[in-house]
């Protein structure tokens, strides 16, 4: 099965994917393989990714599977930024191949399970308020901006389930809300406003 992909997709995929967690199948990126269709998966456990894949046009036919790529092999071809890369899988060697149009190198596939992400993705959200982590709402700005969004990315909000991310085409993004309880607020003496003044009454 072989697969182009632009460099700043491979960018938003390890941008979503955990970095240096124990569990070292989220450190990577998956390619989930279905008979009718192949999407390209990054995640952390807070956080989520997915984007249809499409095979090149003399592309053997696709054989079902989770392929987990490593992230060193793909952080080593993305640097080459204006090149579609071409990634290759062997399902037999378990192998993956990718060319940047400069080198070609290959590495094989990680034998973890990947998480069912499927069953994280929210098909419909509530529209109750939610509350997210300022830092991981940034990241999808990142990815919004890289899968070629000109403004900032819409959050469908679902209370203290999983939130859809819109982001550009067809890409999906998941976005896991923070939770506890209201606390209440700490207002400094210089941020309350002045007490009115009360008006005297007329003799």
């Amino acid at each position: 099965m072989q697969f182009s992909i632009s460099a700043d997709t491979i960018k938003a995929l390890l941008v979503i994917a955990a970095k240096n967690d124990i569990r070292h199948n989220i450190n990577s990126v998956c390619i989930d393989v279905r008979a009718s269709d192949a999407v390209a998966v990054g995640c952390d456990g807070h956080k989520l990714l997915a984007l249809p894949l499409t095979l090149t046009d003399d592309a053997p036919a696709l054989v079902p599977g989770c392929y987990i790529i490593r992230r060193e092999a793909l952080e080593s071809v993305k640097a080459v930024l204006k090149r579609p890369i071409l990634v290759t899988i062997d399902p037999t060697t378990r192998t993956a191949t990718l060319d940047n149009g400069s080198t070609v190198s290959s590495s094989p596939l990680m034998d973890d399970k990947y998480p069912d992400w499927r069953r994280v993705v929210p098909l419909t959200v509530s529209g109750e308020v939610s509350q997210f982590n300022a830092e991981y709402v940034g990241t999808f700005g990142k990815v919004h901006k890289l899968l070629g969004g000109a403004y900032s990315p819409s959050i469908r909000h679902n209370g203290d389930a999983a939130a859809r991310v819109i982001l550009p085409g067809d890409a999906v993004g998941v976005l896991m809300p923070m939770r506890g309880d209201p606390q209440p607020l700490d207002n400094p003496p210089w941020l309350v406003p002045p007490t009115a003044p009360v008006a005297a009454e007329a003799a």
